[in-house]
């Protein structure tokens, strides 16, 4: 499925859908809800994670999403809601409300857009090959297809392809938690903010290597062939907060990838610890939503707020 892109599926669905219309008919590949997924979303207790940093006059919510859901999951326990309701903002990863074709299509013409003037599939080795050829078949997708991604870099295609996958399995971008969020707060008239622009997200990407683009890319083909329960396991440890087992599943597929690792997690999460470091300079309640992912691991949002002297305890 490649994990490792599960942050900016949802930024980029719109653009995709807009890009792939009249050449690949995204929609006419869709297949109905698996019983698989059904069942993994009907068990377990449903607890995501939260957690609280405060001082006399500060209080803020950091709360693990995913960025597609389910849309018949009821995820807001009387704890999110609560936490939520009692905040003046609301912080996000980046604006998605903004991700739109107008200002997506030229980032993804900078960062997403092959330029070298040779589809990159024609370098793959014949075992690289045959599991892009057995992804795209297990979408219903063609192998005559494949030219349709001549124009895409490596890292792009498999960001269309894991977005494909996760709605067959009735995952859908439109009804991602952090969207919910805003939607919620800005209907509620909070003050809204993000902590990076939709470019930063795309450049991390673009700014990859030719030989991490495509070992990315081989990485997120083989999960999609070989480990076919990822998914549900995923959404699994999110609904029932187990962050630890989630951060480990999604930091394995960073196998092998350290600096990719580093620019998408390590980093940010630094950046965004100094950024909340700010906030708490101020006051009042503020609700903080990033993918559950940054919030487990060892360098950790959390880890990276005590280290600048916050306690950070999980409710």
């Amino acid at each position: 499925m490649g994990t490792n892109f599960m942050g900016i599926i949802h930024v980029t669905k719109t653009a995709t859908t807009a890009f792939f219309r009249s050449s690949l008919h995204v929609t006419g590949l869709i297949i109905g809800l698996s019983f698989a997924a059904q069942s993994a979303f009907a068990d377990s207790k449903i607890n995501p994670a939260i957690w609280k940093l405060s001082d006399e006059d500060s209080v803020v919510w950091l709360f693990g999403t995913v960025h597609v859901q389910n849309e018949n999951l009821q995820w807001r326990t009387p704890k999110i809601k609560q936490a939520f309701d009692s905040a003046d903002r609301f912080y996000i990863e980046a604006p998605i409300g903004d991700a739109t074709p107008e200002t997506m299509v030229p980032l993804l013409q900078k960062h997403a857009f092959n330029k070298s003037g040779t589809p990159f599939y024609e370098q793959l080795s014949p075992p690289e090959r045959e599991n892009f050829v057995r992804a795209l078949n297990s979408l219903g997708i063609p192998e005559t297809a494949m030219q349709n991604f001549a124009e895409l870099r490596p890292w792009f295609t498999a960001v269309t392809l894991a977005g494909i996958q996760m709605q067959t399995k009735g995952l859908n971008p439109e009804s991602g938690v952090d969207k919910a969020l805003w939607q919620d707060a800005k209907a509620a008239g909070k003050e809204l903010g993000y902590l990076e622009t939709l470019e930063q997200q795309l450049r991390i990407f673009g700014d990859m290597t030719p030989e991490e683009d495509m070992a990315m890319f081989n990485s997120s083909m083989e999960e999609m062939v070989e480990d076919t329960d990822m998914l549900d396991q995923l959404f699994t440890y999110w609904k029932t907060g187990q962050i630890e087992k989630l951060a480990t599943l999604m930091n394995a597929s960073f196998d092998g990838q350290d600096r990719i690792k580093t620019a998408l997690l390590d980093d940010r999460n630094a950046d965004w610890a100094e950024q909340i470091e700010d906030i708490m300079r101020g006051s009042g309640t503020v609700f903080i939503a990033v993918g559950a992912g940054h919030l487990g691991g060892d360098q950790s949002l959390q880890w990276y707020l005590e280290r600048l002297g916050y306690e950070v305890e999980r409710q």
